[in-house]
């Protein structure tokens, strides 16, 4: 039988890489198109209400009015299209924040600002929040849409532990340990996600402005 030369299998696997990397080209292109994106409403819409398990590729093919084979087309699989929503939810969050951070660089006021996005953003992330929590209940896990939903938390800890240790180092935050105070403001916020899911009533409003000033008032420095 013959042997394939190294340099042979080399190129045999630099055409498959390639392939590769043409396929997810073309699947991400078709990902970013109108339809896609109406498609992803409809989807994060239901994925909110129900759960990952119970909803079908029919169900979101009929609260769109459009073809089942049409939702394959775009993203090939059910987890495919919730990892997509997952992700262009998380995109969403951080791209509106970007756009109000702007060029601030001031540590107050992009913590501040960063819990501004959860009042101006908060049916967004709730129901980004509401999916996480039914997928983590599921039996079977995808790694990549583990990754995407860690990404939002790994995203929201750089942001708010740079902005703790650049206020320390500018003298308008006391001494405090920067990832500690990150997982609290992170931890708090999703208590007040889930708690609103609980209680229809809540005001997140109020407890998100009573975080803040708790907060801020924490890591002021200590005459």
């Amino acid at each position: 039988m013959a042997v394939k030369s190294k340099a042979a299998v080399g190129e045999l696997d630099t055409g498959s890489a390639g392939a590769d990397n043409t396929i997810d080209a073309v699947r991400d292109k078709r990902q970013k198109s109108d339809v896609a994106k109406t498609l992803q409403t409809a989807a994060l819409k239901l994925f909110a209400e129900r759960n990952y398990s119970t909803v079908t590729i029919k169900d979101i093919a009929k609260a769109t009015g459009m073809n089942s084979a049409l939702i394959y087309y775009y993203f090939g699989s059910k987890e495919e299209l919730f990892l997509g929503v997952v992700e262009s939810t998380v995109e969403d969050a951080f791209r509106q924040f970007n756009e109000v951070k702007s060029d601030e660089s001031d540590p107050k006021s992009i913590i501040i600002l960063w819990l501004q996005i959860h009042i101006l953003q908060f049916a967004l992330l709730q129901k980004l929040a509401k999916m996480s929590l039914d997928y983590a209940g599921e039996q079977s896990h995808t790694p990549r849409i583990d990754k995407a939903i860690k990404k939002f938390y790994d995203k929201e800890s750089v942001v708010l532990r740079k902005a703790v240790k650049d206020g320390i180092a500018l003298g308008v935050f006391r001494e405090v340990d920067p990832v500690q105070m990150a997982m609290f403001i992170s931890t708090h916020l999703d208590g007040v996600l889930f708690r609103s899911m609980m209680f229809p009533k809540f005001n997140y409003k109020r407890a998100i402005v009573a975080m803040r000033e708790l907060v801020l008032e924490h890591l002021s420095p200590r005459s």
